[in-house]
């Protein structure tokens, strides 16, 4: 049944919480003298460093493959790292709209003997924000600084006496000004968008700290820098990326890689002492991995929400892109709907500050949120928030003036931005945002009150809106009733504070007039209804699941939500999608691990953490790196350990047995609440409170004795035996709650930490971290001069992947190209039929050369090119189909090959090259 939705008193007080962390995981129950507990006088201990390194990204080979690269940031400034021509860093800032085209890849080809080396490790050390790699007498370590818009590569171990160099370079269709100055090299470019006419851009610009560093123009879009190491064989790379609207480039670049004295290390430092720790264990390996989602996905947070506006634009984190300039949906707006997850996991993890980016970037938009809804809402009042926003403040949404679409009439959008700024003054105590909100607030529930109809019925509908993408003119959406049930409310309650008696009135009268959740039958159950009409489906959401999550209107007990969780129509089957919290909340905990080991191999194909946005996808043919995913699991888990939503403090409500967990979860009024569960029992129960208040606290263990008590040992409450616990607590002390039968005194204190990972995580087909993989051959007989994206040759044998973008293999193939240079082919070309100089190979002497083609193009769209080949008796075999092998005797010098197809529009897989000498 649902229950009542409550808000505290507007004007209370939060003060900080005291440092948090939690208690210890431990073995299988022992008797009582044998546990353990990192509760100590009054708080929690853990090792911060300790702990995060269990999370740590281990590359046991180096990341070849762009889709492998490690991400770095510091909240504006994002680089994806990786081993491609030694070390490669592509550059990318969060604010070169309207494309967010990136600043530029820094390749440094001195170090590819350090990645090629026998002995090679790497790992993306997250408690310090770096990514560290060794191999061959070499360390590079690379970050983005926390206090300055530099991306820093530092080595040692290079040949003092060997020249090195250092390029920054952009690719087709990109117009920078290049320009070299002294030591310093730099590519400026600048981004007018003709909508709005606003201007971004970003200068990079490169230099050394090291030996005889000079700088120059390779070409219109190559910057190099030409140094020696230091007499130690260390050196020291700087790439400046500021934001830049054009200007003289020597002056901006000069400025760019001007160093101040570091606070990197104690910026994240700090960041890992205040997030709330989990820690997970398992005999199988899952709630560790679980664990470490959980933790990139609050490295994540830190490395990019420090901006005016978010990172993610439906859901694609483009800062950390590796893939050039393209990217997912439109870079230039965002979805409401994709933002949600990650102001859930920040508020739970205690790091509410890195949800600034989202208020801002609506609040500072509240002027023309206004303007847009009364130029597209027919008789409009107050403010609608487009369900997707434009960073100039137009959107696509809120409006009922053209035909019913994808976001038009999503209305909820609005409502879910006001719960969220309550919920942030909640957690936070940030008086200052509530009191910035709250005309737009105001403005919000407005136009929901306007937007009301009186029925024949005696209700107040909302007709012809959405419900979520899913329907597209219908009535009475379940999100959007229940949003109005909970934020009317509360702008009630923050109107009567500010004199607005009248409106408070309004807004309450209006509550009560609501229609009732239409149900259906669905399954043979009675179940909520999407909305009050029976449209048919757009897209795979469940609007009917958000009364439970984000709305809070019904709990585990209601027969009625748990049939509709069992009934919903769309399953998880995209990567936004709460059915994990959703699960939480209803106490299913085997639903809890089911659904995020579900969502891990279906949606987790990147080994740096990042995710897809659908099911049936490699991450080779993937150009975005997704990050909501990793939001969904972290509420999910703040849920599952830790609830108050309705008023009452459960420990554990959804915990999965299989998984000891010692963690801390922050909930509203600034309180961070730490447990234990080992075998799915919680030992204690720690309070650290953030401001006065009175919790209610169900009883962890039903029909047991138990007692509150404070930092001194004090009896609070208890011992009682009742099923919830009235416990008053005071900002900046701490309680714990025990067993009488166990109490705190029974247990040694042993402080939370843990150990560096030491090798790729796995489960299933899915992966945390690189293995080791056969990396780009190295010939002195050739060179791929054009393509780019075809410049890695690979050796020819079985197993070796045949595409830059598919991820079929050989399977068989000739003695004499075994071992032989390969140059692979890319798939999405095999219908070009231009230009005549597609691939172009650089021979040192002379050679063989093959071409293996599919066998379906013959007498059909073979090129014309083909013919100076002579075909052979043999094949290659892959998994995708048997290709056709030819031949040709070639002297050394230039080669060029043609495209694939010599008829427009057609074309199946794509030829493969190979080189042998003569």
């Amino acid at each position: 049944m649902p229950v009542r939705r409550w808000s505290l008193p507007l004007l209370v007080t939060l003060l900080a919480t005291s440092a948090g962390s939690l208690a210890a995981a431990g073995p299988p129950a022992q008797p009582a003298d044998q546990l353990t507990t990192a509760w100590h006088d009054g708080a929690l201990r853990t090792d911060p460093a300790g702990l995060v390194s269990r999370s740590d990204l281990v590359q046991e080979g180096p990341a070849w493959r762009a889709y492998q690269a490690m991400p770095l940031g510091n909240g504006v400034l994002g680089a994806a790292v990786w081993a491609e021509k030694g070390f490669s860093a592509q550059l990318n800032r969060v604010d070169t709209f309207p494309e967010l085209k990136s600043a530029g890849r820094l390749v440094v080809p001195g170090l590819d003997p350090l990645m090629r080396a026998a002995d090679y490790t790497g790992r993306l050390a997250m408690y310090d924000g770096q990514l560290v790699q060794r191999g061959g007498g070499m360390s590079a370590r690379s970050y983005v600084r926390a206090d300055a818009d530099q991306f820093v590569l530092e080595v040692t171990g290079a040949d003092p006496g060997k020249t090195q160099t250092a390029d920054l370079k952009l690719w087709e269709g990109r117009t920078p000004t290049a320009d070299a100055t002294g030591a310093v090299a730099s590519l400026a470019e600048t981004f007018r968008d003709t909508a709005s006419g606003s201007l971004t851009g970003a200068v990079a610009a490169l230099t050394a700290r090291a030996r005889d560093v000079s700088a120059s123009v390779v070409d219109p879009l190559t910057v190099r820098i030409t140094f020696r190491p230091n007499a130690d064989g260390s050196f020291r790379l700087v790439v400046g990326v500021p934001s830049y609207q054009g200007g003289d480039v020597a002056t901006a670049a000069r400025r760019a890689v001007t160093e101040s004295k570091s606070k990197h290390l104690d910026w994240w430092h700090a960041f890992w002492a205040k997030a709330a720790p989990m820690r997970i264990t398992s005999a199988d390996g899952t709630g560790e991995y679980v664990e470490a989602v959980r933790t990139l996905q609050l490295y994540t947070m830190a490395a990019s929400m420090r901006s005016p506006v978010p990172s993610t634009h439906g859901a694609v984190v483009r800062m950390f892109s590796s893939a050039k300039d393209q990217a997912d949906w439109a870079q230039d707006s965002y979805w409401h709907f994709n933002l949600r997850m990650i102001i859930s996991t920040n508020l739970g993890a205690g790091i509410g500050e890195f949800n600034a980016p989202y208020f801002r970037f609506y609040l500072d938009r509240a002027d023309l949120m206004k303007k847009w809804t009364h130029d597209h809402w027919f008789n409009a009042q107050g403010t609608c928030v487009p369900e997707f926003l434009r960073y100039d403040g137009t959107g696509d949404g809120c409006d009922n003036m053209s035909e019913p679409g994808w976001v038009k009439r999503i209305l909820s959008s609005g409502p879910e931005l006001v719960n969220n700024i309550w919920w942030q003054y909640r957690y936070t105590g940030d008086r200052k945002l509530l009191d910035r909100a709250y005309p737009l607030i105001r403005e919000i529930a407005e136009f929901h009150l306007a937007a009301l109809t009186p029925g024949e019925d005696g209700y107040l509908h909302l007709e012809h809106v959405n419900a979520l993408e899913v329907q597209w003119d219908t009535n009475d959406p379940a999100p959007d009733l229940a949003a109005m049930r909970v934020i009317f409310p509360i702008v009630a309650d923050l109107a009567q504070a500010r004199g607005d008696a009248a409106f408070a009135a309004r807004l309450r009268a209006a509550v009560e007039k609501l229609p009732p959740f239409r149900t259906v039958q669905r399954g043979g159950e009675e179940v909520l209804a999407w909305s009050g009409t029976d449209e048919e489906a757009h897209n795979t959401q469940n609007p009917e699941m958000e009364v439970l999550w984000p709305w809070g209107l019904f709990e585990e007990t209601s027969e009625l939500m748990q049939a509709t969780y069992r009934q919903r129509v769309y399953p998880q089957d995209k990567d936004w999608g709460m059915d994990t919290t959703w699960a939480a909340r209803l106490g299913l905990a085997d639903e809890v691990k089911r659904l995020m080991l579900k969502g891990i191999q279906d949606f987790q194909i990147f080994p740096n953490g990042f995710t897809v946005h659908r099911t049936g996808r490699e991450p080779v043919r993937q150009q975005s790196f997704y990050n909501e995913w990793g939001g969904v699991v972290t509420t999910g888990l703040q849920e599952a350990l830790i609830q108050s939503y309705d008023g009452v403090v459960h420990v554990a409500p959804a915990w999965p047995s299989e998984w000891d967990v010692a963690g801390s979860v922050e909930i509203e009024g600034g309180h961070r609440i730490s447990t234990e569960v080992r075998d799915g029992v919680p030992s204690l129960v720690g309070i650290e409170a953030g401001s006065r208040e009175t919790l209610r606290v169900r009883n962890p263990w039903p029909g047991q004795q138990v007692r509150v008590i404070d930092s001194r040992g004090q009896t609070v409450v208890g011992p009682v035996g009742d099923d919830v616990l009235t416990v008053p607590v005071l900002a900046n002390q701490s309680y714990v709650v025990e067993r009488v039968a166990v109490p705190l005194s029974s247990f040694k204190h042993v402080r939370l930490t843990g150990e560096p990972a030491s090798a790729v995580k796995t489960v299933g087909t899915r992966m945390l971290g690189v293995p080791k993989s056969e990396p780009p051959m190295l010939s002195d007989l050739v060179t791929v001069r054009t393509p780019d994206k075809l410049s890695n040759l690979v050796k020819a044998q079985p197993g070796a992947e045949i595409y830059v973008d598919r991820s079929y293999k050989i399977t068989d193939l000739p003695a004499e190209l075994t071992g032989q240079a390969m140059v692979p082919g890319s798939n999405d070309d095999s219908k070009l039929t231009a230009p005549a100089d597609y691939l172009t190979l650089n021979l040192t002497g002379p050679a063989t050369v093959y071409v293996a083609y599919d066998p379906r193009g013959e007498n059909d769209w073979w090129p014309a090119w083909l013919s100076t080949f002579t075909r052979t008796d043999q094949t290659v075999g892959t998994t995708d189909q048997r290709l056709l092998l030819f031949k040709r005797e070639v002297p050394a010098g230039q080669l060029a090959l043609g495209p694939n197809s010599g008829l427009e529009g057609k074309g199946n897989s794509s030829y493969l090259t190979f080189v042998t000498p003569r």
